[in-house]
């Protein structure tokens, strides 16, 4: 098969189809790389370059475009803007609020959310709670003109990657502990606040797909549904409070977008990856080996290949411990398992975090470009 353009490997991949290689993605909240473990990369590749964030929380780089080209990355991201009364401000002691109101903490390599605002709150409280506009024009400000330029002048797939989520922002809202207390103990306000951050992502999604929604091979939502070793609600739960308001959203999406939908969800959740096909997830990541029942990547593929295209699954947490070898070897596992049949975008595992060696990080893209060569060896 001929040299396809990046924007060609992607669709035809996204069709469950084998392009001329694996297409490889970097760049998104969920794709990134740590701003540490992008200076290192940077010192290691002899460049000087500014490094600014894309998130303040996970502390993630917007990567260069001439590091984009040496990953050899086939997407390039498109992301929102914050709100026109909002911007990034950190004191001298590393505390932060965010648009919604949730205090940060950046210590160490990340920031956490350490208070939140509608903790103690009542539900007629919370009702009354003022939330940002999810359409001020400032978010979408200069998007579109970016995304047809791109498109127009460039052969790369453009990505949506601001990320909807309804747990999330849940958790930042009331407090991790106190919201899943509240899923159990007050699931009138449990349904209330997510019913109002599904409405809140819906008026986003009107503006933001307005802006570029024609240009984007897909975007991204997601939650984490899963630890280590299993499920982080029940399956049940699971069905009734968040399956049917992601489907909801996700056909909301979909009437405005010709996109796929990308769909994060960390840790342990073979047992739910039919239940995302359901909801009207095209693809899933990131495929977290190391989790319980996510290794076997063959079964994955051989199970729900047909209904989900893969994106990521090499083993994120050992991208920084393990000798440069066994990454190679990894990566060629996952392609091995996931790649034949079209189906998959190449990735790391999840955001490559901080102590990640550059040789580590050359040596996964690059066996991604090399050995993702259909066909499949």
């Amino acid at each position: 098969m001929d040299e396809l353009t990046s924007r060609e490997r992607v669709r035809i991949a996204l069709q469950h189809r084998e392009p001329d290689r694996v297409p490889i993605d970097n760049g998104g909240f969920v794709t990134g790389i740590h701003e540490v473990a992008y200076k290192n990369l940077l010192d290691y590749l002899g460049l000087e370059k500014e490094i600014k964030l894309t998130d303040p929380v996970q502390r993630l780089a917007d990567v260069d475009e001439e590091v984009l080209q040496r990953l050899h990355i086939d997407t390039r991201y498109l992301f929102a803007n914050a709100g026109s009364n909002w911007e990034y401000r950190e004191d001298e002691n590393g505390y932060w609020y965010d648009e919604w109101g949730v205090l940060h903490h950046h210590v160490g390599y990340y920031a956490d959310s350490v208070g939140h605002p509608m903790s103690g709150m009542s539900l007629e409280e919370i009702k009354s709670y003022k939330f940002p506009d999810p359409q001020d024009p400032a978010r979408f400000a200069g998007l579109k003109e970016k995304a047809k330029t791109l498109y127009e002048t460039t052969d790369k797939a453009l990505v949506g990657g601001t990320i909807a989520a309804l747990y999330c922002p849940a958790w930042d809202l009331r407090g991790y502990e106190q919201f899943m207390y509240d899923t159990a103990a007050d699931p009138k306000l449990a349904n209330y606040l997510l019913d109002r951050l599904l409405e809140w992502w819906m008026a986003f999604y009107e503006g933001y797909l307005a802006a570029i929604g024609e240009y984007i091979e897909y975007l991204w939502t997601g939650d984490d549904w899963g630890q280590q070793a299993g499920p982080l609600i029940s399956p049940a739960s699971f069905r009734e409070t968040v399956k049917p308001r992601f489907a909801k959203l996700h056909e909301f999406i979909k009437s405005r977008t010709r996109a796929k939908i990308a769909y994060h969800s960390c840790g342990s959740v073979y047992w739910a990856l039919g239940d995302f096909a359901d909801m009207g997830v095209d693809i899933i990541q990131p495929l977290q080996p190391s989790a319980a029942e996510m290794d076997d990547s063959e079964r994955i593929k051989r199970n729900f290949g047909d209904r989900l295209v893969f994106h990521g699954g090499t083993n994120n947490q050992g991208l920084f411990h393990l000798e440069k070898e066994l990454v190679i070897a990894d990566a060629k596992r996952r392609i091995k398992a996931l790649a034949p049949g079209g189906g998959y975008i190449f990735s790391s595992g999840h955001n490559i975090q901080p102590n990640c060696p550059p040789e580590n990080i050359l040596a996964l893209f690059d066996t991604g470009y090399e050995y993702g060569r259909y066909p499949i060896e």
